[in-house]
């Protein structure tokens, strides 16, 4: 929602507080915080798998119509546009069930960043939260990577749908109503793209 703070980024503002205070005072917090906050995270990271369990039934569905489409296209049994539809909610499902695993991977590193941030102040410890933070930007950089696949994928499709409509509104098929949807998917497709080209970009200059 506009405003509001999501869960990752409310807990990564509770660990960099954590980590920014002086040790007397963490030795004093820690028993407040952190065995809620561990708790969460795990919580987390279980509603996690559910949504991985619930990408995997959406590919696996995807897959079957995708082939049951193919099939039919094969004999000229269904239009091109409805196997573009297949194809395309095939490809993002797949691409969405990726996601999901990196952001899986995001959620682990995260709860082993506030372990290693609540177990104390060692020069271990210190290199276990460096490695943990270090896997949380990478999942978090290769999640945005697949956001943008997505987006690439919807923008191909929607062209596609546009270059039928507009074949459709020559033969006084489809309506000036439908070109307008037409072209405001597309364009709107085209904005998510930019977007999420310009947050792999983020990703690559914080690499760097």
């Amino acid at each position: 929602m506009p405003g509001s703070c999501s869960e990752p980024a409310r807990s990564l503002s509770i660990l960099i507080a954590l980590t920014l205070l002086p040790v007397a005072a963490l030795a004093e917090v820690r028993p407040l915080i952190c065995p809620l906050a561990v708790e969460q995270e795990r919580r987390a990271i279980e509603e996690h798998e559910i949504e991985i369990e619930l990408a995997e039934s959406e590919r696996d569905a995807a897959v079957a119509i995708f082939k049951l489409v193919d099939q039919l296209r094969e004999n000229d049994a269904v239009r091109p546009i409805v196997f573009l539809a297949a194809k395309h909610d095939r490809d993002v499902a797949e691409l969405e069930l990726k996601r999901q695993r990196l952001l899986l991977k995001r959620q682990e590193a995260e709860l082993a960043q506030y372990q290693s941030v609540c177990a104390g102040d060692s020069d271990a410890k210190r290199s276990d939260l460096e490695q943990a933070s270090k896997r949380y930007l990478q999942a978090d950089c290769h999640s945005i990577g697949k956001e943008l696949a997505i987006a690439e994928v919807d923008l191909a499709y929607y062209e596609e749908v546009r270059v039928s409509v507009l074949d459709l509104r020559a033969n006084n098929v489809a309506t000036q109503q439908d070109v307008i949807v037409a072209e405001r998917d597309v364009e709107m497709a085209r904005k998510r793209v930019a977007r999420h080209k310009g947050r792999v970009a983020e990703c690559a200059d914080s690499d760097g």
